[in-house]
């Protein structure tokens, strides 16, 4: 697989690029930015447009998503002159893909900034009893910009994707388990992981890496038929 064209993965909200470090052996290309400050009420759209010239490579890329990363990728992918392919890993692609009992959170959003400092006494307490990918996003967690926290939260339940957004090529795994977005609520997944929830991304990496490779081979491929077509 050419590594020419960079990946670039954003990780769920209060994560970081330590989400996607057990990819990164099979994707040497792969690139995590940090989140920019958003403003006051910022629209996903709008902070894509801000985020877009910081990010971009100048040159094809590959870009992506966790959760709340796929939604702001999708719009990202939508700006960006060169982004060959959108990869939403766990993440909504529509308004339908929002569950009623994600919604009426709405109002509370605000509270998750607490979230950061609430993370390593739950890790210090609950310890023992918590699986390995549970601590390892606790402890992101703690590490989070509450900002953006606080900003995401409120902006995924109020995002409605740009009309640009249904342009962009769109390549989606989901884990059948997902109970933060049930996967009968998403919209015909290209791959779907048996029993794997929301933090696919890292329970169930080794299907991620997989899926990201074959996609990434699969469109550099079509693009190099097309090119030596057009030579011949």
């Amino acid at each position: 697989m050419s590594d020419d064209s960079p990946l670039i993965l954003l990780p769920g909200l209060g994560a970081d690029g330590r989400m996607f470090s057990s990819l990164q052996h099979g994707l040497p290309q792969l690139v995590t930015p940090r989140w920019i400050k958003p403003l006051r009420g910022e629209s996903v759209a709008d902070y894509a447009r801000r985020f877009a010239p910081v990010i971009d490579p100048g040159r094809p890329c590959f870009i992506g998503g966790a959760s709340f990363g796929g939604v702001v990728a999708q719009e990202l992918a939508a700006i960006l002159p060169n982004v060959r392919a959108c990869f939403v890993i766990g993440s909504l692609r529509s308004t339908d893909a929002k569950p009623w009992r994600i919604r009426i959170l709405r109002p509370i959003t605000p509270m998750v900034a607490v979230l950061p400092w609430m993370a390593p006494l739950l890790v210090r307490l609950l310890g023992p009893c918590l699986r390995a990918p549970t601590r390892g996003v606790l402890t992101q967690l703690a590490d989070a910009d509450r900002t953006v926290l606080r900003w995401g939260a409120g902006a995924i339940l109020r995002w409605q994707p740009s009309p640009d957004v249904q342009q962009v090529r769109i390549r989606q795994i989901h884990g059948d388990a997902d109970r933060v977005f049930p996967i009968g609520l998403t919209k015909e997944p290209d791959c779907i992981v048996s029993g794997a929830g929301h933090l696919i991304a890292i329970t169930h990496s080794r299907q991620v890496l997989e899926f990201l490779q074959y996609e990434i081979r699969e469109i550099e491929d079509s693009r190099s038929d097309t090119s030596r077509q057009l030579e011949s």
